[in-house]
């Protein structure tokens, strides 16, 4: 399963739409603490987490530090719609096994398998 996390409703419709062959099924987080919840309900239930990086309340950084320190072998994938290397590249530098920019598109059903196979970084 996959747990996408982000705050734009058209964004996360999209993915539904991209990512429905992508395993056993997709729940959405609008938030860091909605996103909390689920894992901490549903657990090792998911194999990826995609967080954005621009969040309301906790931002993607701190939560993928966050899932970093409490779910080390759960893969964690940033995306962001900030075109600026440098930011994503934080990310990985964060624990994010991969990075993605919006909007979604073919490669991401790629990014979603290779983290998968890699586990945690």
């Amino acid at each position: 399963m996959l747990l996408i996390v982000d705050d734009d409703p058209t964004f996360l419709e999209r993915a539904e739409e991209l990512l429905k062959g992508e395993g056993r099924g997709i729940f959405f987080a609008r938030n860091a603490e909605h996103a909390k919840e689920l894992i901490g309900t549903i657990g090792d239930g998911f194999s990826v987490v995609i967080i954005d990086l621009d969040l309301p309340g906790q931002d993607g950084f701190s939560l993928i530090s966050e899932m970093r320190l409490r779910f080390p072998e759960l893969p964690v994938i940033a995306m962001s719609g900030v075109f600026q290397k440098h930011v994503l590249e934080s990310a990985k530098l964060l624990g994010a096994a991969e990075t993605l920019e919006k909007p979604i598109g073919p490669e991401w059903t790629s990014a979603i398998a290779r983290a998968r196979a890699g586990g945690a970084h």
